[in-house]
């Protein structure tokens, strides 16, 4: 069995049952007749069907958001903004444009071949057996969104949720079960990625994985093994650049909100703080005494706004990443240790002022730690932003829309927000994803929609005669040739042409 505990106050709040690793292969079989059977209905029905997750979801609004929190350890009126909501508000969005996106068939012009009186069409088809593994951070919303997607679009899905939140697996599926759709066409299982990883990477036609870097890169040299196709949305270690013409009071609270919010524990999440040397230490002063003003404690009490971290093992790396930037040079302004006053799994809101160069600048902690850079010109913040392995999300604070957009088109990352920070995943009509060591592939939208479909291309050919590249290679031909070298020379530019 897999028990799930509290992290805020380490009660033992469920268990599952582990899937046996040798059920895998009928958990697979299964799915695939499932998958023969729903891609036949219309794609139109399709939609209409999954949308009705929506009706069961808002039947249960506060126990899902009581389970998020206990399972996660962040307060329920966040569980319920920011992964409830997203679930319904993603799933009304995909309902309504799913047709637009998948439904039409596209002309390609052919401009010569067409005189020939050939055309070509594109559509989109599912893959098959999509496999989405979830993170802890946000157990419903991003699975949720990527099988919602996965299933619209025809495939069948195997889900295999984060050990650290099986409860929400388990809640997940109950709501896919209570929709009209084939037997076995969503399935979770339960279990560790070093038992189940390799055989659902093995049989799936694509992988949806959320999670850390080095476990993502794992999953993509195994799936190279079967040329699985792989979607993977790792870390990253956002920045936010602050310039002295910026709302500053606006801009001090979204920071604070944007590296504090579910503990930290978000890929998204303000990581590096770059702020104008003329506003520095105001700056920096107002954000630490309303980082004081947090209330952190168990996330059901009234009030909260910090929870607790997933597990002893994230809290400690935590840790260990503060007193490692402490030994580098980096000060701390507040937090910078386990809270003493609770038993769970708290670490205390922590700012540090650091140098580009240091650990904690370069490698994603995932907890509630900001570090802290000075600048002094445009194109030297460019560059210490851009000096880093990851590449998910950045900000620009400026009330210059047009300078953010230029130093935005020069940010080595997915997405750019001007004037506002993380929340871009909420939006289901944007693409979502990273560059680097932030992963490869985008959700949502379109391209979402695109990740789990493949392109059919289709060559219609009405012309009465031969073509005229068919045998026989004979002096006719000789002047066929002749006719194809005068249309390639008109194919080159001129020096005028730019």
């Amino acid at each position: 069995m897999i028990k799930s505990i509290n992290p805020a106050t380490l009660e033992l709040i469920g268990e599952v049952e582990e899937t046996p690793i040798e059920k895998i292969n009928e958990i697979f079989e299964n799915s695939k007749k499932a998958q023969k059977i729903w891609a036949k209905v219309p794609l139109k029905q399709r939609a209409r069907r999954i949308a009705e997750v929506n009706k069961i979801i808002s039947n249960q609004f506060n126990e899902i958001s009581l389970l998020i929190s206990e399972e996660v350890g962040k307060p329920p009126s966040e569980a319920f903004v920011n992964e409830v909501y997203s679930v319904m508000d993603s799933t009304f969005h995909y309902y309504s444009t799913v047709q637009e996106f998948l439904g039409k068939t596209k002309e390609i012009p052919l401009k010569f071949y067409e005189s020939l009186k050939k055309k070509s069409i594109l559509l989109r088809k599912p893959l098959g057996v999509v496999c989405v593994i979830g993170p802890y951070n946000y157990p419903f919303t991003i699975p949720f969104q990527q099988i919602v997607q996965s299933l619209m679009a025809g495939n069948s899905v195997i889900f295999k949720p984060s050990s650290e939140t099986v409860l929400v697996g388990k809640k997940i599926q109950e709501i896919f079960d209570q929709i009209d759709i084939p037997k076995n066409l969503v399935q979770t299982v339960f279990g560790s990625g070093s038992k189940l990883g390799n055989p659902l990477i093995d049989n799936a036609q694509k992988i949806l994985f959320t999670g850390s870097t080095a476990t993502g890169k794992r999953i993509m040299q195994r799936a190279a093994r079967t040329l699985t196709e792989v979607n993977l949305e790792l870390g990253g270690k956002s920045a936010m650049i602050v310039f002295p013409d910026a709302d500053l009071d606006r801009a001090v609270k979204a920071a604070r909100w944007g590296v504090f919010t579910n503990s930290g524990q978000v890929c998204s999440s303000v990581k590096r703080l770059y702020l104008h040397s003329s506003i520095y230490d105001n700056f920096l002063n107002n954000l630490v005494e309303l980082t004081r003003k947090l209330k952190q404690d168990i996330p059901t009490k009234p009030n909260v706004d910090v929870g607790a971290m997933i597990n002893e093992e994230q809290l400690g790396f935590v840790d260990e990443m503060v007193k490692k930037g402490i030994e580098e040079g980096a000060k701390v302004l507040i937090g910078g240790k386990r809270n003493p006053n609770l038993k769970g799994y708290f670490y205390e809101p922590t700012i540090l002022t650091a140098t580009n160069n240091m650990k904690v600048v370069q490698e994603e902690i995932f907890g509630p730690v900001l570090v802290v850079l000075k600048f002094d010109e445009e194109k030297e913040v460019i560059e210490m932003v851009n000096n880093n392995q990851y590449g998910l999300t950045s900000s620009i604070w400026t009330n210059n829309i047009s300078l953010g957009k230029k130093i935005a088109e020069q940010l080595d990352t997915g997405s750019v927000m001007i004037n506002e920070v993380v929340y871009t995943f909420a939006l289901p009509s944007t693409p979502w994803g990273g560059i680097k060591n932030s992963g490869i592939g985008r959700s949502h939208g379109k391209l979402g929609f695109y990740e789990v479909t493949r392109p059919l291309h289709i060559n219609i050919d009405q012309y009465d005669e031969p073509d005229l590249w068919w045998f026989p290679y004979d002096k006719n031909f000789d002047e066929i040739v002749k006719n194809f070298k005068t249309i390639a020379s008109s194919l080159v530019l001129k020096d005028s042409e730019e």
